[in-house]
């Protein structure tokens, strides 16, 4: 299975969509953000009378997408003048139900008339499976009969119907081979109006209509998901009894509400249009990532479910949950997220440690970071870091379930320690084995956090001991890890040092704040741990940005510059800045944000990975990014008195 990049996300916290840059219906993700994924292609067509068939992601049509402003609604725009047509196609989800809106408008560019059918073509594996599926066309009583198409398996169902009837529908095998295979059956502008199919299926619909000179025309379709038949075609029925702009202007004032409840002051200051489409995805992504009723975020929406070319990510890893955390607390959301916590303490292992990733039901997910020496104990200490960056914010004490969580989590931690250093475990890279210089930065913040949790509890020796722990840990850090040139990456499972150029070692400045930068010698030893990561890891981009990469010779993603990396040193640089005075560290802070803000994909989502010197991206809607880009935007305009202007 060939592994598809999507452009631009759309959902409400429980339904998570995918779209392709031709407006391609990629994944539907319902009950939850993770799965199940019930879509294998979502794919429009058109059929012109005198030209024949075209499929939008054709070479005949050039495209744009892109968010509407202020809603987490996608419009993806064709022109094509040798058909002398145009399409926007705008998708939204609904903000209370696992229901999708799709309106496409044509338009006619020229002085001649037109014919032509408008056909979707749907291959959907609903529960995730391909086989086993039924499909049917049935009439829709409610509100005026019309035909809608059901699809079933178990007690999943999908059921799809238009605000102006289908005029031509088919059933059948989704087999490349098959005599009633709907898609190929597409290419003659014609369906053969078969209604039912059994086994591995797919099916088409279409319109068909005439356009004046320089006319225009409008579908619009509901796409409902739900347990039953009964319960699909209630919400087919009800979402058509009003209209396409009547749903449209009930997500936008529902997604504006949202934004207005943010602590996002800065945001005023953006007054670049694509910029301030880029920061608001940004947020739609974190929003849309966290799913409501479990508590928990994605990394990114799953777009390698087989592991062909990675391990997937549509899993939550307490990591990149707990950078989310972080931002949602300082844009006005802590009480929101201290749900997380609660997610938390049913994922916990008896040890008191976290595993390498979740379903977000708080199962374990697929992993190959579970041996006793490969785990990834940062993320543990991620969790307690991030419940103090919370409790702070909310200036109240966590449950008692929540605190029994973080104290066992704590004493796990202390266990992990000999002589002040984490015992050899998985780099958050999920690459290397050895005792991380990132990893021991977690370990200080964790017990420092801990401390400040303790005394909000109420129990001062526990606050005592983990501070102790803390500067015990910080000592070894600074023996064992720091070299004249800056920190090492790792000690390796011998102990000896590994010198490679490592980002993560920017974790002694940003989140995690170990070294103090008010100290002459720490400061000195930050300045020199950022200007190393510049020197071996960063390189110009050809828009005057600086994009950076984890760790010398990574081939992850064909070899691409990392966004978490490229904002990690911004956000250091930022922290410099703040401490020295220098310009120069204000600079590379904004030269990194330029590299990530000018490398998104075409609708604005920032990605885990990208090509610097391209429009290659990979991991598109990731979390960790989309959070780190808020907090660095932030930081940026907190500088504008001093000229730093973005």
């Amino acid at each position: 299975m060939a592994v598809f990049q999507p452009t631009a996300i759309i959902g409400n916290g429980r339904v998570l969509v995918t779209l392709g840059h031709s407006a391609e219906l990629m994944a539907f993700f319902y009950p939850h953000c993770d799965r199940a994924q019930h879509v294998r292609e979502g794919l429009t067509g058109i059929y012109l009378d005198g030209f024949g068939f075209s499929w939008l992601f054709g070479q005949e049509w050039k495209r744009s997408q892109r968010y509407l402003k202020s809603e987490a609604a996608v419009l993806t725009e064709f022109i094509s003048p040798i058909l002398g047509l145009s399409i926007s196609v705008c998708d939204f989800v609904s903000p209370v139900e696992p229901v999708l809106f799709r309106n496409w408008q044509v338009k006619s560019l020229n002085g001649k008339p037109k014919r032509l059918r408008l056909m979707h073509y749907f291959e959907l594996t609903l529960g995730g499976h391909e086989w086993q599926q039924a499909v049917q066309v049935i009439t829709l009583h409610y509100p005026t009969p019309r035909p809608a198409v059901v699809q079933w398996h178990g007690n999943f169902w999908c059921g799809i119907s238009s605000d102006l009837p289908f005029q031509q529908w088919q059933c059948g095998k989704a087999h490349p081979n098959a005599h009633n295979h709907p898609k190929p059956d597409m290419l003659d502008g014609w369906l053969n109006g078969q209604t039912l199919e059994i086994g591995k299926v797919a099916f088409a619909v279409g319109w068909q209509f005439s356009i004046p000179p320089f006319g225009s025309t409008e579908r619009s379709m509901v796409i409902a998901f739900g347990e039953s038949k009964r319960e699909v075609l209630h919400r087919l029925g009800r979402n058509l009894a009003k209209t396409f702009e009547t749903h449209h202007e009930q997500h936008r004032q529902e997604w504006r509400q949202w934004l207005k409840r943010l602590n996002l002051p800065f945001l005023k200051s953006v007054r670049d249009e694509r910029t301030k489409s880029i920061l608001e995805a940004a947020l739609w992504t974190m929003r849309l990532t966290w799913d409501k009723s479990m508590g928990a975020p994605l990394a990114a929406p799953e777009f390698d479910p087989t592991f062909e070319a990675s391990g997937g990510y549509g899993f939550c890893w307490c990591r990149d949950a707990a950078f989310l955390v972080q931002t949602f607390a300082n844009i006005g959301l802590a009480q929101k997220v201290s749900r997380f916590f609660d997610w938390c303490v049913k994922a916990q292992s008896p040890e008191g440690y976290f595993h390498q990733r979740y379903w977000l039901d708080g199962s374990l997910a697929p992993a190959w970071s579970e041996d006793h020496d490969s785990l990834q104990t940062d993320e543990t200490a991620a969790v307690v870091w991030a419940a103090w960056q919370v409790y702070r914010k909310l200036k109240e004490k966590p449950s008692k379930p929540v605190w029994n969580m973080l104290y066992r989590a704590l004493n796990f931690l202390e266990t992990q320690l000999i002589g002040g250093i984490h015992k050899v475990g998985m780099d958050l890279w999920e690459t290397f084995r050895g005792h991380f210089t990132y990893t021991q930065a977690s370990f200080i913040a964790a017990f420092r956090s801990g401390s400040e949790l303790a005394k909000l509890m109420g129990e001062e020796d526990l606050s005592k001991r983990l501070q102790s722990l803390a500067k015990m840990a910080k000592f070894a850090l600074l023996k064992r890890f720091w070299t004249n040139e800056g920190f090492l990456r790792s000690l390796n499972p011998e102990g000896k040092p590994d010198y490679t150029p490592d980002a993560s070692v920017l974790g002694v400045i940003e989140p995690f704040l170990i070294l103090d930068l008010t100290k002459k010698e720490e400061r000195q030893m930050a300045e020199k741990t950022a200007q190393r990561v510049i020197v071996h890891l960063a390189k110009e981009t050809p828009e005057g940005g600086l994009a950076v990469w984890r760790f010398f010779g990574d081939g992850y993603a064909w070899g691409m510059a990392s966004t978490p990396a490229t904002l990690w040193l911004g956000l250091a640089a930022c922290s410099l800045w703040k401490a020295t005075g220098k310009r120069e560290w204000m600079d590379v802070a904004r030269k990194c944000w330029l590299a990530v803000i000018n490398h998104t994909t075409v609708a604005g989502l920032v990605a885990e990975m990208f090509d610097p010197f391209g429009s290659s991206y990979w991991a598109a809607g990731h979390g960790w990014s989309a959070s780190w880009l808020v907090l660095l935007t932030e930081k940026l305009l907190a500088g504008n008195e001093e000229g730093c202007v973005l």
